[in-house]
């Protein structure tokens, strides 16, 4: 009977997780291949995921700030996504964006099973993955290729990880759990804080114990799995005899502190996190006292979880490691930096109603925000709609595909409407299989309706 029963929970719990994951997904994905966002970033990284693997960068992508990430692991994924999801939509680059979108509600299923099994309340842990996966802002750009998100599901991943207890089970568990916060890191520097959570939490939850066998083998673990994946980054600096800085725009902001010659911007950097949560997580309504019950929740959590420091680590410690780390960061602050610190903070939140003594005042509790979430998710989705979409994506695809169909190589391919300055009309021509040819006497020209007009070049 008891076995029955435990394995009835279990396929609750796979079916709850199961729902979330197509939910969320559904949510994602929905007319992607008619709004994809396709600027200069998701050329260049598609461009290098239609590559074979040996040629992909030993570092991650270019900043804007200068300088790249620390390690391959954004394009070993992104590769990965093109040769599994991209033959099944002609390899177009909005194959990488359903791809990141499956990691993103991958990760969004395993954190669900996790709160739920932490909390054992499956209302908050509903509550949870409802918010953190329909805040506008994250939505928007959550199905696309682009290192921040991809960085945000790693770091999501990482967390539940944590929630689930991986750190506390075998040595190769929480080498997983280590590299996986690693990675996230690889993918987008800014997942830096939550990795620094979940460090701490690998570290602290045995040291409160006093189990100092287990930490010295944390410690280790942690050591071991930075070490294997940085040996790429090793051999890129090697190649480039040690020549090539990673994020020189950090260090130089870091080395002016150091000096003196600047100050940490304290202030700026709590400006800016209250500025992004309030953006992401609560647009697109305009209420600046989130940021105060954020604050006045981190403060019931601290101290109904003293005693639990791996969760306070994956939920206040990334937060407050985020204003610190960006007060030393003397360049502006954008709202996406922040993206990889949203469940973090929404767990702060929900988790607060578990403060209650009464399991029966959660159970109710949990109920009451989950159906609050999902009273937010209609007027969340429509703000998502408005923000990081190129309408123009589905015409280029299919005006693309007829020109590829002529089977003649085209000297140039432009459109008669206006593009985001970024974009290029002719990378959809070459990816489906067509032929840029400079000395062609053929040029096409794309119409706002798909249609395409051929001319010949004039003395060719």
């Amino acid at each position: 009977m008891v076995a029955l029963l435990f394995q009835r929970i279990g396929l609750l719990r796979l079916a709850v997780a199961t729902l979330a994951f197509t939910s969320t997904l559904t949510v994602r994905v929905n007319g992607i291949s008619t709004h994809f966002w396709m600027l200069r970033d998701q050329i260049r990284d598609w461009s290098i995921a239609l590559g074979p693997f040996p040629d992909l960068p030993l570092v991650g992508p270019a900043t804007h700030v200068g300088g790249y990430t620390i390690g391959p692991a954004f394009y070993w994924i992104l590769w990965a996504i093109r040769v599994t999801v991209g033959p099944w939509f002609e390899n177009l680059p909005h194959a990488g964006g359903i791809g990141q979108a499956v990691l993103q509600s991958g990760a969004d299923a395993l954190l669900l099973t996790a709160i739920w099994r932490r909390t054992e309340s499956l209302g908050i842990a509903l509550a949870a993955i409802v918010l953190v996966a329909t805040a506008g802002y994250d939505l928007c750009l959550s199905a696309l290729v682009w290192n921040p998100t991809m960085g945000t599901a790693l770091a999501k991943a990482a967390t539940a990880l944590v929630l689930l207890g991986w750190h506390r089970g075998s040595a190769s568990r929480a080498a997983l759990t280590a590299a996986v916060a690693w990675s996230a890191v690889h993918a987008y520097t800014g997942a830096i804080f939550v990795t620094v959570g979940v460090f701490t939490a690998c570290l602290a939850d045995p040291l409160a114990r006093r189990d100092w066998r287990l930490a010295k083998r944390n410690a280790a673990v942690i050591v071991v799995a930075v070490a294997l994946l940085q040996l790429p980054y090793l051999a890129h600096q090697v190649s480039n005899r040690f020549g090539d800085s990673a994020m020189g725009a950090v260090s130089g902001s870091v080395g002016r502190i150091l000096s003196g010659s600047d100050r940490p911007e304290i202030s700026k950097s709590v400006a800016g996190y209250a500025g992004a949560f309030e953006f992401i997580e609560v647009s697109p309504w305009r209420a600046p006292i989130a940021t105060w019950i954020l604050l006045a929740c981190g403060g019931i959590l601290a101290f109904r979880y003293r005693r639990d420091p791996s969760l306070l680590a994956i939920t206040l410690v990334p937060q407050v490691a985020a204003i610190i780390g960006y007060s030393m960061f003397l360049d502006d602050l954008d709202h996406y930096y922040y993206l990889s610190l949203m469940p973090a903070a929404v767990l702060t939140i929900v988790l607060t109603a578990t403060a209650v003594p009464s399991p029966r005042v959660v159970r109710v509790l949990g109920l009451a925000l989950f159906i609050g979430a999902l009273a937010l998710v209609p007027a969340r989705v429509r703000f998502a709609a408005t923000m990081h979409r190129m309408p123009e994506y589905g015409v280029l695809v299919d005006a693309s595909r007829k020109i590829k169909n002529q089977g003649q190589p085209m000297r140039a391919i432009r459109s008669d409407f206006a593009l985001p300055a970024t974009a290029d009309p002719e990378f959809l021509y070459g990816v489906l299989g067509g032929r840029i040819d400079r000395r062609s006497p053929w040029e096409a020209t794309i119409g706002a309706d798909g249609s395409v007009a051929y001319r010949r070049v004039e003395g060719s």
